[in-house]
């Protein structure tokens, strides 16, 4: 089987959103997204508030897709290609064909099911062309939103490292999710 090489940005579909590579045109969206107390207090990162950060960052995808790295879409909304988040794979482990999943939506287009809808993509993608085994994930005990996704999307709760990173000046827990080729169900 001839796996990803990395030559091609994979642009993805699903019902309502369109998964593509970021352009330094997305700096706003991504203001929006990582500017956002709201949405930054499960995150261990500075607050992205300007334009030159938020150009930094997306370079900072763009250099770690050109690595091999990780692979960083824009989530979009299909209709009017507004940017609403972001999704990506990293630490891909070739050898032991695994893959970490991670998602943010901005905060007013949260419970709407876009991260659910945005990660099947991505896994679909991800188990066919990555040739993976596994996929983890994990998110800061505490998370309800995030944990909620990872079920949905047919993730098990694997273990609970505690205290193991440090956010917002205190320690947290970190709750590991991992998903099995042959458990995953696709989209519902």
């Amino acid at each position: 089987m001839t796996t990803f090489d990395f030559t091609v940005f994979p642009a993805l579909a699903t019902p309502r959103l369109r998964l593509r590579q970021m352009t330094h045109d997305d700096a706003d969206g991504i203001i929006a997204l990582f500017g956002n107390p709201e949405m930054m207090r499960f995150l261990n990162a500075p607050l992205v508030t300007n334009r030159e950060q938020a150009v930094g960052m997306i370079d900072w995808f763009a250099g770690n897709y050109r690595e091999q790295i990780a692979v960083d879409w824009a989530v979009t909304l299909a209709d009017s290609g507004e940017m609403i988040g972001m999704c990506g794979m990293y630490k891909w482990n070739r050898e032991y064909r695994s893959v970490e999943l991670g998602y943010n939506i901005a905060v007013p287009y949260w419970g709407h099911g876009y991260a659910t809808e945005a990660a099947h993509g991505i896994i679909q993608w991800a188990f066919d062309a990555l040739d993976l085994h596994r996929i983890q994930a994990d998110c800061t005990n505490g998370n309800l939103a995030s944990e909620r996704v990872l079920l949905k999307l047919g993730f098990k709760v694997e273990g609970l490292f505690r205290e193991s990173c440090w956010e917002h000046g205190r320690f947290v827990d970190i709750k590991y999710f991992g998903l099995l080729r042959r458990e995953y169900a696709g989209p519902g």
